[in-house]
């Protein structure tokens, strides 16, 4: 038997849902729900006027979404023959690759937090540097993890 579509309902709100996750990750709002539109997107690919109806949002706010997410990565456009509209939809490889750049920034703050310990050399607080270099450490392992999940993700799914 075949599971019933979403209604339209149940799409808002997941959307909703979705945007607000994607707003803990750095989109604005309506980013987050054009992005979150376009992965429940029924075919995968929707026109412009397609996600400013189910938004309800300005056309300036969608165009500068749609900017925004394909400057990202995250969402590019596919025309099709015949058919002069512009059609977008998520790019999952850029998706991932956004993904994997925002894991290993673990490795940036890592050594920020290594420059922040040798500005604070001279420091009579050394209880808190102490507290910064279990930070720092912390960020040291996490790093070797994320690094070695990457590599080992990239074999196996070449």
């Amino acid at each position: 038997m075949e599971k019933p579509s979403t209604t339209v309902q149940q799409k808002e709100k997941m959307v909703e849902r979705m945007g607000i996750f994607f707003e803990k990750y750095g989109l604005t709002p309506i980013h987050g729900r054009v992005f979150a539109y376009l992965l429940l997107a029924e075919p995968p690919h929707k026109d412009f006027y397609e996600i400013q109806e189910f938004l309800k949002a300005s056309k300036s706010a969608i165009s500068n979404a749609l900017n925004k997410l394909m400057d990202a990565g995250k969402v590019e456009y596919i025309t099709f023959s015949g058919d002069r509209k512009r059609y977008f939809k998520v790019s999952v490889d850029g998706w991932m690759s956004h993904s994997k750049e925002q894991l290993l920034e673990v490795v940036t703050l890592q050594n920020i937090i290594g420059d922040i310990l040798e500005a604070r050399k001279g420091s009579k607080y050394l209880a808190f540097n102490d507290d910064l270099e279990k930070m720092r450490h912390f960020h040291e392992e996490l790093a070797g993890f994320i690094e070695q999940f990457i590599e080992k993700w990239e074999r196996e799914n070449e």
